[in-house]
């Protein structure tokens, strides 16, 4: 083959429109040919990467793993689950009077606290509109 036609296969492979029988000849030309102009010394390895991946081979068969988790497993997780809770439920119970009373004022001041901020939102809200009317006062002055 002349670089002139390899020169066409090379652009209708880029642009997607060769058939097989066309890249089939542009993969022994780059296999056979020794000498290359510098711009094509690229497509040797792009095209001689096929010959090479023709050659390895994957097992037929894959080796199952022995599954790690048992039944047992599960069994004694749930009951590493259970006893957690129940060791976190009781330990909520057992607050004293002293701790009983300092959660509930807490509570409390929370709700003080967000009744405090909604009030002052509305304050907020009202000076906004002071702020508008300064700002329309001050551009009918000049």
């Amino acid at each position: 083959m002349d670089y002139k036609e390899i020169k066409h296969l090379l652009d209708l492979y880029l642009e997607g429109n060769t058939n097989l029988s066309e890249e089939e000849n542009l993969r022994l030309f780059f296999k056979s040919t020794k000498e290359l102009p510098p711009e094509w010394e690229s497509f040797r390895s792009f095209f001689g990467y096929y010959d090479q991946a023709k050659l390895e081979r994957y097992p037929q068969e894959i080796t199952k793993r022995k599954s790690l988790f048992r039944p047992w497993m599960a069994a004694a997780s749930l009951v590493a689950i259970v006893l957690s809770l129940q060791f976190y439920s009781s330990s909520l119970n057992a607050l004293s009077t002293d701790q009983m009373d300092a959660q509930i004022a807490f509570d409390q001041f929370k709700d003080n606290m967000k009744k405090v901020s909604s009030l002052l939102n509305k304050g907020a809200k009202q000076v906004s509109y002071l702020d508008y009317w300064n700002e329309t006062t001050q551009k009918l002055i000049k």
